[in-house]
């Protein structure tokens, strides 16, 4: 019995792991095609660029950053602020379960 209440205790603790948001790949669906290229930008330039890109599509992204590949940013809505993740590629909404 007790090896079963560690078995499931370690399954717990380590499912948060495989919750992980990766974007190193473009994804299928509506990739967004650059007509220019955006060279060397320091990480705060494309952190506004993909604000810009994101809020022309109507999402009101704030604080934005870069975790393993995606677009990390705090959205705003209804008055909430919730952390979400996108594809840079395609600028669609990244699941994390």
């Amino acid at each position: 019995m007790k090896r079963l209440a560690l078995a499931a205790l370690l399954a717990l603790t380590a499912t948060p792991s495989f919750a992980v948001p990766m974007c190193y790949a473009p994804r299928g669906g509506n990739v967004v095609i650059f007509e220019f290229e955006i060279g060397k930008m320091g990480e705060s330039e494309r952190a506004t660029f993909y604000e810009n890109k994101l809020r022309m599509r109507g999402i009101d992204a704030r604080q934005t950053t870069f975790w393993n590949g995606c677009i990390q940013t705090n959205v705003r809505e209804n008055g909430r602020i919730s952390m979400r993740f996108y594809d840079p590629w395609s600028l669609e909404e990244v699941p994390v379960n």
